[in-house]
């Protein structure tokens, strides 16, 4: 579980530091200019680092199914060399999945002015404004979506229906009450980075019309709200993360030297 959350962390951090600069670049400096290939440089590190956290939160489910369903095989199953290679596995992944998109954008043709309504350079924002046909680009960002987005968020939805339905089969109400309590942490981490982002990706699907404030609006909710929540999430959701906070910032009391209580009782 743990080298699960550290990579959880190392992906957030990079989230927020691909979007965090820029921003606080335009408010503070009023500059919202951005150089052409730095652009496509963030639009890169922007979807790789979702696609990490997309697949790391498929991860995580892939560990509390296995260890609610098959608790007896959990120690043989979900080993730390296991768990390291399922992240290596979805670090790979992710790295690889916005490559093409990002690329096939990069080489379109782009007459100005380009000038996009947004924070941050995303795929769809930046390939709308190309003086060509851009629909085999929006098919293919679809496409890429779907298996970095879709998929694992219904495979998710699926492992936790299924550790539902395991948990309900536990006699004693205090056994249940400690599985849920283990798996809302999950949970709750999920329903923030998937929401918002399916809800903005099945309105440019379905094409439903969204105002440029709110969908700049819940793009910063959804790119940095998440590296901001999962910190104290897990910090005060798990046990032994807690207890050494608490042990690190607990005030130590000062004792006074034998020497200098001598010299005061005299």
């Amino acid at each position: 579980m743990y080298i699960i959350i550290c990579n959880l962390a190392l992906s957030d951090l990079i989230y927020s530091t691909v979007i965090s600069p820029k921003l606080i670049q335009s408010y503070l400096l009023d500059l919202n200019a951005i150089q052409f290939h730095v652009c496509f440089i963030q639009m890169y590190f922007l979807h790789f680092a979702g696609s990490v956290d997309s697949f790391m939160m498929l991860v995580m489910a892939i560990d509390r199914y296995v260890s609610i369903c098959f608790p007896l095989r959990y120690p043989a199953l979900i080993t730390n060399k296991n768990a390291q290679i399922l992240c290596t596995v979805a670090w790979i992944l992710a790295a690889i999945s916005p490559l093409s998109p990002v690329i096939f954008a990069a080489v379109l043709p782009y007459c100005g002015p380009n000038k996009i309504n947004h924070l941050y350079c995303e795929n769809g924002s930046v390939t709308r404004l190309a003086c060509t046909d851009t629909t085999f680009n929006i098919m293919f960002s679809v496409i890429v979506g779907c298996i970095v987005l879709i998929i694992p968020f219904f495979i998710i939805l699926l492992s936790y229906l299924k550790i539902i339905i395991t948990v309900l089969k536990i006699a004693t109400s205090e056994g249940r009450k400690k599985v849920f309590y283990t798996c809302s942490t999950q949970l709750i981490v999920i329903s923030i980075f998937f929401i918002p982002r399916l809800f903005v990706y099945i309105a440019l699907v379905a094409g439903f019309y969204m105002p440029d404030v709110a969908r700049v609006s819940l793009g910063v909710i959804y790119c940095l709200l998440p590296p901001l929540a999962n910190p104290v999430i897990y910090t005060f959701r798990t046990k032994e993360i807690k207890q050494f906070i608490f042990k690190l910032f607990k005030l130590k009391t000062v004792v006074p030297r034998e020497d200098t209580m001598g010299a005061v009782s005299a």
